[in-house]
């Protein structure tokens, strides 16, 4: 099941940097990419078993693989970071949240919620970590 899941995290990178136009020779880049954080996610996620925790290093984990590319390959680091971050998007647990508040489940709703809230905060912190580093580490190599 991991092997599939992980797979398709490769496949669903590879189908977002074709919908963003990203250059067909960096395509095994961002398949890499998604499978690369899908793994750490799920790698993470049987260490700590909540959501959070996982979400903020695999996006801290996309994010320098991102920035890595962007200096090897002399191009923007955001196509790389969208599209190896695709797998982790909380799509499940919004459309569960959703689900259950049309069918008047409150408390359901609000765990599904919280959880999507706390999937997306980590995906955006562990982004904002590894820029905030690598931002640093330019400005002390300029100097």
């Amino acid at each position: 099941m991991t092997v599939i899941q992980l797979i398709t995290g490769a496949i669903g990178s590879v189908a977002f940097g074709l919908l963003f136009h990203m250059k067909t020779k960096y395509l095994p880049l961002a398949a890499a990419g998604g499978f690369l954080s899908w793994l750490v996610f799920l790698f993470g996620k049987s260490l700590w078993g909540s959501v959070f925790l996982p979400a903020l290093l695999a996006g801290f984990i996309a994010d320098v693989y991102a920035e890595i590319l962007a200096r090897i390959c002399k191009e923007t680091s955001t196509s790389f970071f969208v599209t190896s971050v695709i797998p982790l998007i909380p799509g499940s647990t919004l459309y569960y949240c959703m689900s259950s508040i049309v069918e008047g489940n409150p408390m359901q709703a609000l765990n599904y919620g919280r959880d999507t809230f706390l999937f997306a905060f980590g995906i955006a912190a562990g982004m904002s970590i590894a820029w905030a580093i690598c931002y640093f580490l330019r400005s002390v190599k300029a100097r």
